[in-house]
């Protein structure tokens, strides 16, 4: 399997202050990594295969040696030999290390989707104000939501000492 751009701990990360950029660039990141599990799974079909090639013709080789040799053997000695072939050992070593990268690219397809799962929990906190300055009273607002109170309260004000002017003039 080629080597593709494969960095899961920059990858998973989430920078809670561009959530919509990382919202946009999360599908992308899920496919990349979707594919390269896709490509593991299909190279150990591959190197299974290859393997019980290998396999098959180590058996042929070995009971053409022994009957040469007229040597009697049994089912258990050829399944002995077989096992200990260099070929048969280099392709299982293969398979392993095939079957580990699968593994490894699952976990990080199983990884993104709870990377999503994060990025819709820290957008609804987003929404909800949570990553807002906090105010003396301990309430988390909006800088928008303050910014407008703030201006109703300086108008209500305003609206007050002109009823009360107009009250001292009557």
């Amino acid at each position: 399997m080629a080597k593709k751009n494969m960095d899961f701990e920059k990858d998973l990360s989430i920078n809670k202050f561009r959530l919509d950029e990382e919202c946009l660039t999360h599908p992308q990141r899920y496919y990349h990594y979707s594919e390269l599990a896709a490509e593991a799974k299909n190279s150990v079909g591959v190197l299974a295969d290859s393997l019980k090639l290998k396999m098959g013709e180590a058996n042929i080789e070995i009971r053409n040696r022994f009957a040469k040799k007229e040597v009697k053997f049994t089912e258990a000695v050829i399944a002995s030999e077989v096992e200990k072939d260099p070929q048969v050992l280099a392709a299982r070593e293969e398979l392993r290390i095939a079957e580990l990268t699968q593994a490894r690219l699952a976990a990080a397809v199983s990884a993104f989707e709870h990377r999503k799962s994060q990025l819709d929990n820290l957008v609804r906190l987003y929404v909800a104000g949570y990553f807002s300055s906090p105010h003396a009273n301990g309430v988390r607002d909006g800088t928008a939501e303050q910014t407008a109170r703030e201006a109703r309260k300086g108008l209500n004000e305003k609206r007050s000492r002109k009823n009360i002017d107009e009250d001292e003039e009557d």
